[in-house]
């Protein structure tokens, strides 16, 4: 009997493992993360910023966890923070803790059964305008960063 090598292709949050290599295009590597003020003038306020970071996630859910947010020293932000200002892949996060530039979010549990796929994926935080951020007051490109199941990312944040 002779075997034939299989192809495995696991599909997480909506793609595959091979969505890009077909069509030439290349994914973002793990560990990056894009962020975009809107909108993205110096001095804006209030501003909806949403970052995107690419991770390892377990079936495209962050999992438990707290996921810490480490803005900008330049970005102006409030004391406290609304819980409903800040939504984790489009879901209200449990609470929201505000430290400096640091946010600590724990995102909402998943309800029922999740897979033990884990994979790469895309974990989006979006602050909304309600959670009353302003952009630095000069323009530039501004690091910020996203650790959240033991995993980090970073990228800029350009404020023109």
């Amino acid at each position: 009997m002779k075997l034939l090598p299989v192809a495995c292709v696991i599909a997480v949050a909506g793609t595959t493992a091979l969505d890009g290599f077909a069509s030439g295009a290349t994914q973002p590597l793990l560990g990056s993360l894009a962020a975009v003020a809107r909108p993205a003038r110096a001095g804006a306020t209030p501003v909806a910023l949403t970052l995107a970071a690419r991770l390892e996630l377990q079936c495209g859910q962050p999992g438990p966890g707290p996921i810490v947010v480490r803005l900008p020293a330049a970005l102006r932000l409030g004391q406290a923070m609304p819980r409903a200002a800040v939504l984790v892949d489009g879901r209200s996060v449990e609470s929201v803790r505000v430290s400096g530039h640091v946010v600590t979010l724990v995102p909402r549990r998943h309800a029922g059964v999740i897979c033990d796929v884990i994979g790469p994926g895309t974990l989006t935080v979006l602050f909304t305008k309600s959670a009353r951020l302003g952009n630095p007051v000069r323009p530039g490109s501004y690091p910020v960063s996203l650790t959240a199941r033991g995993q980090g990312a970073a990228g800029k944040l350009a404020i023109s």
